[in-house]
């Protein structure tokens, strides 16, 4: 088996990962805000809310640095900080109006050609069957209750010399 199109594959992904970061980047500069204050905001939207520990998780901060970029968040009208609806000793941190808005606004000329061409492999019969692609936009799982992500709050494993 030939490697050509593994190769192929991996270079067109890193081609796309670059592209990603380039246009997060403009969106960032458009919107007046830091990258990573943006990225906070998408993994946000994506996921319907996160603890500020799973935040600082996917955003490799600590909890001083999700602290900081939660106030500034909260401050500028994008972000509001609740009780988690399942466990009241969590807070958890959720999109307002405002930024979903703002996210809206700079994401969906990029989003929509993407959908219009997903549209037309739809159209396809061996496509149709594996259910709709629309499930995977960010955004469409908020209708489920976010749950408590206490990865972030896990230690990991140490491992330790024995004596």
């Amino acid at each position: 088996m030939s490697t050509e199109p593994i190769a192929q594959a991996l270079a067109a992904f890193q081609r796309a990962e670059l592209a990603g970061a380039y246009h997060r980047a403009a969106r960032a500069r458009r919107l007046a805000i830091p990258q990573i204050e943006l990225t906070a905001l998408e993994h946000l939207d994506a996921l319907g809310g996160l603890t500020p520990g799973a935040l600082g998780h996917r955003l490799g901060l600590t909890s001083g640095g999700v602290t900081a970029l939660t106030g500034r968040l909260i401050e500028a009208g994008y972000v509001v900080r609740e009780r988690h609806p399942e466990d009241g000793r969590m807070r958890l941190l959720t999109l307002t109006a405002l930024g979903a808005e703002q996210l809206r606004e700079h994401l969906d000329p990029v989003i929509e050609p993407v959908e219009e061409a997903l549209d037309g492999l739809a159209t396809r019969p061996r496509m149709r069957s594996r259910g709709s692609w629309k499930s995977w936009r960010p955004g469409a799982r908020r209708s489920r209750r976010p749950r408590p992500d206490r990865s972030a709050c896990t230690p990991p494993t140490a491992t330790r010399a024995r004596s």
